[in-house]
């Protein structure tokens, strides 16, 4: 599930998903893909491209938790030129946080200093299915990311070209692959409805977009690519003492007003679509509103063929 603003996805909203990302991450799947990474960087230099990079909240999460060592090229790629002029202040402010240096040298272009590492930053204004066609785009990478976009893509055209850009034993870190189910409690009139409108607003969007996490379970499991690990990592709101964090309420509202504005756009709105918003926003501002949306991390790693 996603919140945007209609020209793309809402910076605050991605700003405040990064916390809920981070306590979602499948653990066993971030652990593989460390010890992955430190034996890439002990060969040289890494280089990494991301697709639907946004704010800048990966390469963020992989310098903070020190997945990123020696020097690195981190090509951070997204759709919308809106999102990566916006990653340069949201990541200068949080490396001057953080006592990294960050420097400009152009506006698609930074060094990033930290302890461990000395990451050579491309912002690239460019789609996914762009870049697996662009011959000017650098590379091979040791690492392709993406994460909590691949069900708005028709990845099975567009994840092999990707891959294809990897090294010869190149892996890809794949998260927050939704996977088709979404609880709201306490249950209320009109969720089953609201649901099912809502997976299928999804699949007239893009055929398969609902169930993408299990659609790439299988997916890599082809030959020419390794699984090196699966996993879970559902968003799980909750209140705490009838209330929630800045960031979960922010999103929440969020959550709640896609849900309304796909399906009030619908030809037939359900018509328990004004009540069912109204009761769900009327519990989270009294604390009360759970949210679960399942999702999928992997990891996978490339094995060309003999």
């Amino acid at each position: 599930m996603a919140a945007e603003t209609g020209q793309g996805f809402d910076p605050r909203y991605l700003a405040a998903k990064k916390g809920i990302d981070d306590r979602a991450r499948n653990h066993h799947v971030w652990e593989t893909l460390r010890q992955a990474l430190l034996a890439a960087a002990a060969d040289g230099p890494l280089h990494i491209l991301e697709i639907g990079a946004g704010l800048g909240t990966m390469l963020q999460r992989l310098v903070q938790h020190g997945l990123l060592q020696g020097p690195v090229t981190y090509v951070a790629t997204d759709s919308d030129p809106g999102q990566l002029r916006a990653a340069r202040p949201y990541l200068s402010h949080w490396a001057a946080k953080e006592g990294h240096a960050l420097s400009w040298s152009g506006p698609h272009r930074g060094l990033l200093s930290t302890q461990k590492a000395e990451i050579s930053l491309v912002l690239g204004p460019v789609r996914a299915e762009e870049l697996a066609d662009q011959a000017t785009m650098p590379g091979p990478f040791q690492l392709l990311i993406a994460h909590a976009v691949l069900d708005l893509l028709d990845f099975p055209l567009w994840l092999p070209p990707l891959l294809g850009r990897l090294t010869a034993h190149g892996l890809a870190y794949l998260t927050c692959n939704f996977d088709g189910k979404t609880l709201w409690l306490p249950a209320c009139e009109g969720d089953k409805e609201i649901g099912r409108i809502y997976h299928a607003s999804m699949e007239a969007r893009l055929r398969g977009a609902s169930h993408t996490g299990r659609r790439l379970l299988a997916f890599l499991q082809r030959p020419g690519l390794e699984l090196l690990a699966a996993g879970s990592s559902d968003w799980l709101i909750h209140p705490r003492k009838g209330s929630y964090c800045r960031d979960e309420a922010f999103f929440l509202h969020a959550i709640l007003a896609t849900v309304e504005g796909q399906l009030s756009s619908a030809k037939r709105p359900p018509a328990c679509l004004a009540p069912w918003v109204a009761s769900r926003r009327r519990q989270l501002e009294a604390g009360q509103l759970s949210f679960l949306a399942s999702h999928l991390d992997f990891l996978v790693r490339r094995s060309p063929l003999p």
